[in-house]
């Protein structure tokens, strides 16, 4: 495993962390970390989330995290030795609403077949 993908991994559960444990916005909803993509030159980490609810809890979860960035920033420092720390950027990740959905049409085919 190369240096970059341990940081990804260890930056993930730290982020996860600091977003379930410390962080105190009233926006940010059922928020579950599913990756961390960090770049080559390691100032940007592209963290993937999944957001339970609508449109307008994902709309405001999103932002509360956007506005939680310098805090969780600031917390990942404290928590991780890294020279530079990278900055965040916050991408929804609708890989678990597209594999529900899938399923849920299997499901429906498979019903059709047996009737």
């Amino acid at each position: 495993m190369d240096r970059i993908r341990k940081a990804e991994i260890d930056l993930k559960r730290e982020v996860s962390f600091i977003i379930n444990a410390k962080a105190k916005d009233p926006r940010i909803g059922f928020v579950t970390v599913t990756g961390a993509k960090l770049s080559v030159d390691y100032k940007w980490l592209n963290v993937f989330v999944s957001i339970m609810g609508n449109e307008d809890d994902i709309k405001r979860s999103l932002e509360g995290l956007e506005r939680s960035r310098g805090f969780i920033k600031k917390n990942l420092q404290e928590r991780m030795k890294l020279r530079n720390m990278p900055n965040i950027r916050f991408l929804h990740d609708k890989s678990i609403n597209n594999g529900i959905r899938i399923s849920k049409i299997l499901e429906k085919i498979k019903k059709n077949k047996q009737e």
